[in-house]
């Protein structure tokens, strides 16, 4: 199968850029939660690796189990470690998913970003299930919830991400409401040089965008609070009960 990532992977830390300050924020907030002497943290769909580096920079001691299946974004992540032989021995980088890598019993935090919507109901129980299972009382895992809220048609909308030297590197995007909770996604990003397309590379995916009560219901039952941070698309789940 194709890397469904590898459109994306090309300057992904450009086009991340807009949304970094939001998730530099909501990091800050869980960063305190995280419990080093309990377990590694978990970092499902670990990117390229930008929140990997904030939780080894600013948490002593700690260690991560980075799970990226895109062997594209894999390569960025062990790029980005690569550079820092000083967290060799505290950050795992495996390709799996959730439900296919071995997971540690006890976890002393978790990182789910721009993942949730690709789990269907039953999985993202399961998911929520498997967590709560693992964290500490009183420990977090940090999801976002990505808008729209709902499903709904968006229309094309496009974004510079960066000009770097001679080129600049835009993301055009539109979406449609699929079936249910889910959205089909068009992604297209290019590398121009003036108006000169050198590069456009098209991508199409599913997510789901489930309806908030529906997670606050699916987290309740498995021991999980959900809590918004601030009026973002970021929240935190906190675990309530052992």
């Amino acid at each position: 199968m194709s890397d469904p990532y590898a459109a994306t992977a090309g300057a992904y830390d450009l086009f991340n850029a807009a949304a970094r300050a939001g998730q530099m924020d909501a990091l800050r907030a869980w960063l305190p939660l995280v419990g080093p002497r309990t377990g590694p943290v978990l970092d499902v769909g670990a990117g390229s690796g930008l929140n990997v580096a904030e939780v080894l920079e600013r948490v002593p001691g700690v260690e991560v189990l980075a799970l990226e299946p895109s062997a594209a974004m894999r390569s960025l992540l062990l790029t980005r470690i690569a550079a820092r032989p000083d967290w060799y021995s505290r950050v795992t980088v495996r390709p799996e998913d959730f439900f296919s890598a071995p997971l540690p019993q006890q976890i002393g935090g978790a990182v789910l970003l721009g993942v949730l919507g690709h789990f269907d109901p039953g999985e993202r129980l399961a998911l929520l299930a498997e967590l709560a299972d693992r964290l500490p009382v009183g420990g977090a895992a940090l999801i976002d919830l990505q808008a729209p809220e709902s499903p709904r048609r968006i229309e094309p909308f496009e974004f510079t991400a960066a000009s770097v030297g001679q080129l600049t590197y835009k993301v055009i995007g539109e979406a449609w409401p699929h079936e249910g909770e889910v959205m089909r996604w068009r992604m297209s990003y290019l590398t121009l040089e003036g108006e000169r397309v050198l590069v456009e590379e098209t991508t199409e995916h599913r997510y789901r965008h489930p309806a908030v009560n529906d997670v606050v219901q699916e987290a309740t039952s498995v021991g999980l609070a959900l809590e918004r941070l601030g009026q973002s698309t970021f929240w935190m789940l906190r675990k309530v009960q052992a």
